[in-house]
């Protein structure tokens, strides 16, 4: 019997709030920014889980706006994204 191994540093808490996120992404020699939307579902110290309707792969680079701190920018890659129906469930570190 295999057994899973948590490989988190933290705890996630679910957390469900919208996101409207840009994806940094390159094509050639060009930088591509795309606007996006999805949900927080959850949250820790070094990344967040999100749903989306955005085909995000592993590697791509996110940004969005805190909006609850004026002017504060987040950056996070995406780790994995495993594709459920419609939508995809992404994995970001924040870096």
């Amino acid at each position: 019997m295999k057994t899973y191994e948590e490989k988190r540093r933290h705890a996630r808490t679910q957390y469900h709030s919208p996101l409207q996120f840009i994806v940094l992404s390159c094509d050639s020699l060009n930088l591509q920014r795309t606007q996006s939307t999805g949900e927080i579902i959850n949250a820790s110290a070094s990344g967040i889980g999100i749903l989306t309707s955005f085909p995000l792969q592993p590697g791509h680079v996110l940004e969005w706006n805190d909006k609850h701190q004026k002017g504060k920018l987040h950056i996070a890659l995406v780790k994995w994204s495993q594709e459920e129906g419609d939508r995809y469930r992404v994995g970001l570190k924040l870096i």
